[in-house]
């Protein structure tokens, strides 16, 4: 039986009330772990629709779960929950003077990247074209291009949003008091302090990257397993990398039409922000004749910075279950990739319908990162900028059981890059979160100390879903 709900008619906008007993069809993730009908689905047009909602919210006792790209695997969605779907909020304004981009709260990062593109700017964005703007910011925001310009949550100007009181505000950098406070934590670590329906980030004309042609420079090499080694070797001499270059090693099954599809294999590949021929230079290792004749693909290509996420789309198909472990590393060996290879292999033969699960260790620059860590964007909340490694393993499944197998896969995956780097403290990205995970891989106590805080003063009814409640 449909629940009944009050305040309904106050709503001027789209919404939903599901009936529990139908299919989960109003609410569209990109994984369906531990996500069930919502009381109240409302999709809003304006930022009065907003306030509304939050009202109704609290006259229904109902916990207010904001989607923008539908991407968190660690948010779960149930009958108590009302679930405010930002797809609406598509505004993009680019103000060329001032080199800053208002983006609306349900804008993705396809979408933005076109429109900065079509207008010859771009903005860091990660390795997607399907998850929301605003969810990455934050989250911290790590991309490709970290090495020029540092994570996304350090480029923020202002954010504008609805507090749980259902008051309009915008905190900026030049905020103060506690109002500074709740910006600096919306950058790295803003699930559930408000619903962000706009933030102000920085855009940069693409001729400023150099450009050959205006096109990004890309090269990749494609091995069989029994190459692990000396892919593994080939990565790590890489480091430091260029700051205008991202290196990855991908471990994932050739795709279907592929020659010797569903096999296991690795790419070597790097990415590079600037002219072919610095391309070259940076990437010097990738072109070694010995490295070269062991891999089975070889490709150099450039394509249109609005282009570059084209290739990673069908990891963005909805539905089924998903999760996202990662960490966050200073140093790194080959034995832990090679373990970590055996691993991955292992679970994605035993399973089958988990062999779209796949593996990426990167490769960057974090010297302007830190940089950036010790001045400007000291108070935003992201840790272990210091770190040029980072690892993430997406994981994809249609059945419960082979879930709770790559959960313990994702653990032990874990353990495996931790014990290769036993100086560092355990960071982890936020936007990686997982059921039950240690918050302690995110933040220090102290951090999560003030998060915690700045909840009990911007919701202490806990109004807005959050992972950082007391």
């Amino acid at each position: 039986m449909t629940p009944t709900l009050s305040g309904l008619d106050s709503i001027k906008c789209e919404f939903v009330v599901p009936d529990p007993g139908t299919p989960l069809t109003g609410v569209v993730r990109w994984s369906d772990t531990n996500i069930d009908q919502p009381s109240l689905i409302v999709r809003p047009v304006t930022e009065e629709d907003v306030q509304t909602s939050i009202s109704v919210a609290k006259s229904n006792g109902l916990t207010i779960i904001v989607g923008g790209g539908g991407h968190g695997t660690f948010v779960s969605i149930g009958s108590k929950a009302l679930y405010l779907d930002l797809v609406n909020f598509k505004a993009i304004k680019l103000d060329k003077g001032t080199g800053i981009v208002e983006v609306g709260g349900g804008v993705t990062t396809g979408e933005l990247s076109k429109a900065l593109a079509d207008q010859g700017y771009y903005t860091p964005l990660p390795n997607s074209n399907a998850v929301g703007v605003v969810g990455c910011i934050i989250g911290g925001g790590n991309t490709p291009l970290v090495g020029t310009h540092g994570w996304m949550a350090d480029l923020v100007e202002s954010f504008r949003l609805a507090t749980a009181e259902g008051k309009m505000i915008e905190v900026s950098s030049s905020s103060t008091g506690e109002d500074l406070d709740l910006f600096n934590a919306l950058c790295g670590a803003g699930h559930g302090l408000g619903v962000i329906t706009a933030v102000k980030t920085s855009a940069f004309p693409i001729k400023d990257l150099k450009l050959t042609d205006d096109k990004v420079w890309m090269r990749s090499l494609v091995f069989p397993p029994t190459a692990i080694e000396s892919a593994a070797e080939a990565f790590l001499k890489m480091q430091r990398p260029a700051s205008s270059t991202s290196i990855n090693m991908l471990f994932m099954r050739s795709p279907p039409g592929t020659p010797a599809a569903g096999s296991p294999i690795i790419v070597l590949g790097a990415t590079v922000f600037a002219s072919s021929e610095q391309g070259e230079v940076n990437a010097s290792i990738l072109f070694g004749d010995d490295l070269v004749g062991k891999a089975i693909v070889k490709s150099t290509e450039t394509t249109p910075i609005v282009n570059l996420n084209d290739r990673y789309t069908p990891h963005d198909s909805r539905g089924g279950h998903k999760a996202i472990a990662s960490c966050r590393l200073n140093n790194m060996d080959i034995s832990s990739l090679k373990n970590a290879f055996e691993q991955w292999v292992s679970v994605t033969e035993k399973y089958p319908d988990s062999r779209r699960s796949i593996l990426v260790v990167g490769l960057s620059d974090s010297t302007k990162a830190a940089e950036l860590g010790n001045s400007g964007a000291a108070g935003r909340f992201v840790e272990g900028r210091e770190r040029d490694f980072s690892v993430m393993t997406v994981t994809m499944c249609s059945e419960d059981n082979t879930r709770v197998a790559l959960v313990e896969y994702m653990d032990n995956l874990m353990k495996i890059f931790r014990e290769g780097d036993p100086e560092s403290v355990p960071r982890s990205f936020p936007n990686n979160l997982r059921f039950g995970m240690n918050l302690e891989e995110l933040f220090s106590k102290e951090r999560l100390t003030q998060l915690r805080n700045l909840k009990d003063r911007w919701d202490a009814g806990g109004l807005l879903w959050s992972p950082y409640k007391q």
